[in-house]
């Protein structure tokens, strides 16, 4: 039985569906039988408490798991290939930022590697649209935060395809004089749908493409271009561009090579051992 856990401000619920269909179903291949809506910590309290005496493991166990869970996702937090591989770009921008400083994703793979390596500290601190393909709203975002929140880091994250689709807000960023640094994650490629085509085992077609000089790009706006070269160069990029204040772009080539054996290969394992 597949249970969701539906985060809305409501009390807890218990609704049983038919297989015949229900609220629930999300696509062709996912359907809970069993709907959980409420605060998912109160829910899983609530739900902890009715199993009393029928799990088949202690909270330990989740202990165990939560650290299993944390060295398997910073075993390449330190990796020096390049382009840089993007565990090594999360765990980089994760210390260059404080506690209560801002990432704004954009729509792409690189999402993903966000959401599963990227530690937020405080609520509001890392804004992602969770499946809505909004390619393009990172750069958007993350001025409004940088309005909002004057006194912080603000970094938006964006792979080359969605920054290009508002790229021109740069202007809007550099004449209302705001403080916000933009990486730029470059493959040359629409690398989700890319992975996507892959993991369909559809011919890697129509997805690559040109892009302009960034950095010329960022200072015809009358930002500052950076261009990173080497994955030890990274960190010392982005602090320099924050401590620089104004807005800044950083071009980091990104290599997705891994995007297979990690989010599918290793993932349908631990499936099979479950």
């Amino acid at each position: 039985m597949q249970i969701r856990l539906a985060l809305r401000p409501r009390p807890v619920l218990l609704r049983q569906y038919k297989s015949t269909g229900g609220a629930a179903e999300v696509d062709q291949v996912y359907f809970p039988q069993l709907e959980v809506i409420g605060d998912i910590a109160g829910s899983v309290e609530r739900l902890g408490n009715r199993l009393d005496g029928k799990l088949q493991c202690d909270r330990s166990y989740y202990t165990v798991l939560h650290h299993e869970i944390a060295s398997h996702i910073s075993e390449t937090s330190d990796d020096e290939r390049f382009p840089m591989v993007p565990q090594r770009v999360v765990a980089d921008v994760r210390s260059v930022m404080a506690r209560d400083d801002i990432v704004a994703l954009d729509n792409g793979i690189y999402k993903i590697w966000f959401a599963r390596n990227y530690i937020a500290n405080e609520p509001g601190t890392i804004l992602l649209d969770n499946a809505l393909a909004t390619m393009g709203a990172g750069l958007p975002s993350a001025m409004i935060a940088a309005m909002l929140s004057p006194g912080r880091r603000v970094l938006a994250v964006c792979g080359d395809g969605g920054f290009m689709m508002n790229s021109q807000e740069l202007e809007t960023a550099v004449r209302l004089g705001l403080n916000l640094v933009v990486l730029v994650l470059n493959d040359a490629a629409y690398g989700m749908i890319r992975w996507k085509q892959d993991q369909l085992g559809f011919p890697d077609y129509g997805l690559t493409f040109s892009n302009p000089d960034f950095v010329t790009y960022a200072q015809s706006y009358g930002a500052t271009g950076h261009r990173v070269e080497r994955s030890a160069d990274l960190v010392a990029v982005l602090n320099a561009a924050f401590e620089a204040g104004g807005v800044h772009l950083v071009d980091l080539p990104v290599d997705y090579s891994e995007n297979k054996k990690v989010l599918i290969d290793e993932l349908g394992a631990k499936v099979c051992e479950l």
